[in-house]
């Protein structure tokens, strides 16, 4: 029976475009990058908001330091890496300066899941700074996007790669979102 649910989800549209890329995978090099900069990214956004008191969730402060903290993590990383290239050419894919541009562009690419981290917690914290949304609620449902995040890994590293996603996989990114999950409930329970 699980076999049989297996291959009908695999054979839908939406399974197929969240586990596989239109360009096809990533060399390896740039599939840890990548992955790296996806895990970095939301544990720096995941301490934020849970970091974030409701008095700076209420006046917008943490709004703004997950943003802050998305935003300059990426900057940072991305000038780290063409300061790190630029001081050892070598480490630069290609010879030609259309080639050592590309390799940039790549890094700059690979970064972007550090800033995209921060996105949704952002407006979703925006959102209790503006009383649309309870501090409690908007501080949790925060986290739980974050956290979600954090259990796709499995499925982003699959993806990246080219393989595709195995029962064991979904299960694992399953555990690892309780675990987290649990872990901001009690922290935005016991702080409020």
């Amino acid at each position: 029976m699980i076999d049989f649910l297996a291959g009908r989800i695999a054979r839908t549209a939406l399974y197929r475009s969240a586990t596989s890329r239109r360009s096809g995978p990533l060399p390896a090099a740039r599939a840890a990058a990548r992955l790296s900069a996806y895990v970095y990214g939301n544990i720096l956004v995941l301490t934020a908001v849970v970091a974030a008191s409701p008095a700076s969730i209420d006046d917008g402060a943490a709004f703004a330091l997950v943003l802050a903290t998305a935003s300059t993590t990426f900057v940072a990383h991305v000038f780290a890496e063409i300061v790190a290239r630029s001081n050892i050419p070598e480490s630069m894919h290609g010879s030609t300066d259309s080639e050592k541009k590309q390799s940039v562009l790549d890094e700059i690419r690979d970064a972007v899941p550090i800033a995209s981290s921060g996105t949704v917690p952002a407006i979703i914290l925006a959102l209790a700074w503006l009383w649309i949304l309870p501090t409690f609620w908007a501080q949790l449902i925060a986290g739980g996007v974050v956290v979600f995040r954090i259990a796709s890994l499995q499925l982003v590293a699959q993806r990246l790669r080219g393989r595709p996603l195995t029962f064991r996989v979904f299960v694992a990114g399953l555990v690892t979102a309780a675990v987290a999950a649990v872990i901001v409930f009690l922290k935005v329970y016991t702080s409020h």
